[in-house]
């Protein structure tokens, strides 16, 4: 099917709706969409995953690349809707504990 994402930006926050499967044919439009808002100045970025039904080990290293680049730039990425198949890779990674936003925020890294 592809991946469809969808931008908009509410009170200092860019949010990206995405749709489809992150894979290694759809990995790089998501990159750039990521590398373009924060480099046009956004501070807030929020990747919306609640349409998405796959994640492969691409569609990660661009979540990691942008989060480590937002951070770069003093700006914060997260994501938010993970669930299923998604959810799980990102918790057996560990990447859950600084990709996902929430009171996690702010918590030693190591969380136990």
């Amino acid at each position: 099917m592809g991946l469809a994402l969808h931008t908009t930006r509410q009170e200092g926050r860019a949010t990206i709706s995405a749709r489809g499967s992150i894979d290694l044919h759809s990995s790089d439009e998501l990159r750039s969409r990521l590398t373009e808002l924060v480099d046009a100045g956004e501070r807030e970025v929020v990747v919306d995953l609640t349409a998405v039904d796959f994640c492969d080990s691409s569609g990660l290293n661009v979540l990691v690349r942008a989060y480590k680049h937002a951070r770069a730039q003093n700006a914060t990425l997260t994501v938010t809707g993970a669930y299923g198949r998604v959810e799980n890779v990102l918790r057996t990674t560990g990447l859950d504990r600084f990709l996902i936003g929430g009171p996690a925020e702010g918590a030693p890294a190591d969380g136990r």
